[in-house]
C-alpha cells in the first residue's frame, strides 16, 4: 500500500479559495497479533511492517521474534493485521504507560516508570557534533515520505563503524523508532554501538524504547521532557536535542 494519497483540496492562496490536489500521508489501524491474541492495535502507515513488528516486539519488552515467521494481510476496510506464531511474553495491564502523544498517562514518577528499564551499561561512544549534524543532513535527504506530505516522522540508526543506517518513516513517531530498530535486528546490528537519531522531539516513551533495545544514546532535532531527560541520567544515557549546525543541549552521561 502507498504511504500517501493524493486528496482534493481547499487552499487559501492570496485571500482565496482554490481547489487543487495534496499528498496526505496514509494513517490506518495496525493490528499486531501472535496466537490470534492481539498484542497491540497501532495507528501507522503502511509501509515496512514486519520491522514495524519486530522493532516494537522488542523495544516494548515482548521478546525478540526476528527469526519468526510473519505474516502480513490487508483487510477489506483498509486495516493491516500482522501476525506471528512466536510465543510473546506479553505484559499486564498495569506496566503499560499511556504517552503523551495519545493525551493522558496512568501514572505518575519518575522511580515508578523506569524502574523495569535496564540501566546502559556499555561504553559511550566519543561525541563529534559535526559528523553526527551531518547524518542528520543526510536522514533529511532520505525522508521521501516527508518531502512527499510533510506529515511523516523519520528515526534511524548511526554508528561510527555503518555510518547512518535504517532510516525509517511513519506518521507516528513511536512506530518511525519500531521500524528503525527492526530493520537494524533485521540485520543482526549491534545495537549497543548505536546511536538513535530522531526528526522531532524525545519524550520518556522514546528513552523506554532505547533503553529496552540497549541503545545508550539518542539525538533529537527538536526538545527532550524532563522525565526523558531525568530517566537518561538514571539509566546511564545521554540525550543531545536542538541538534543545530554549531551547537546542542546535551543531558546525561555526557562524555
Amino acid at each position: 500500500m502507498p504511504r500517501s494519497r493524493r486528496v482534493g483540496v481547499h487552499r487559501l492562496i492570496n485571500g482565496k479559495l482554490v481547489i487543487q490536489e495534496d499528498a496526505l500521508a496514509v494513517e490506518c489501524l495496525i493490528q499486531l497479533t501472535s496466537h490470534s491474541v492481539t498484542i497491540s492495535k497501532l495507528l501507522g502507515s503502511p509501509t515496512n511492517l514486519r520491522e514495524l513488528f519486530v522493532g516494537h516486539a522488542f523495544a516494548e519488552g515482548y521478546g525478540d521474534i526476528r527469526t519468526s515467521d510473519i505474516v502480513i494481510e490487508s483487510t477489506d476496510t483498509g486495516s493491516f493485521h500482522v501476525r506471528t506464531d512466536a510465543a510473546i511474553d506479553q505484559r499486564s495491564s498495569h506496566e503499560r504507560v499511556v504517552t503523551s502523544s495519545c493525551g493522558a498517562c496512568d501514572t505518575d514518577g519518575l522511580e515508578e516508570m523506569s524502574s523495569a528499564l535496564p540501566h546502559f551499561s556499555g561504553p559511550h561512544p566519543l561525541y563529534n557534533h559535526r559528523i553526527l549534524f551531518d547524518a542528520f543532513e543526510q536522514m533529511r535527504t532520505l525522508q521521501e515520505g516527508f518531502q512527499e506530505t510533510g506529515g511523516m516522522h523519520a528515526a534511524g540508526l548511526w554508528s561510527v563503524d555503518d555510518g547512518l543506517h535504517c532510516v525509517s518513516e511513519d506518521i507516528g513517531r513511536h512506530n518511525a523508532v519500531d521500524k528503525a530498530i527492526g530493520a537494524s535486528m533485521l540485520q543482526n546490528t549491534d545495537l549497543s554501538r548505536q546511536f538513535l537519531l530522531l526528526s522531532g522531539r524525545c519524550g520518556w516513551d522514546l528513552v523506554a524504547k532505547a533503553s529496552r533495545s540497549g541503545i545508550g544514546t539518542i539525538f533529537c532535532i527538536g526538545a527532550c521532557s524532563t522525565l526523558a531527560a531525568d530517566t537518561a541520567r538514571n539509566l546511564g544515557m545521554r540525550i543531545f536535542s536542538f541538534m543545530k549546525p554549531d551547537s546542542c543541549v546535551g543531558i546525561g552521561v555526557l562524555r
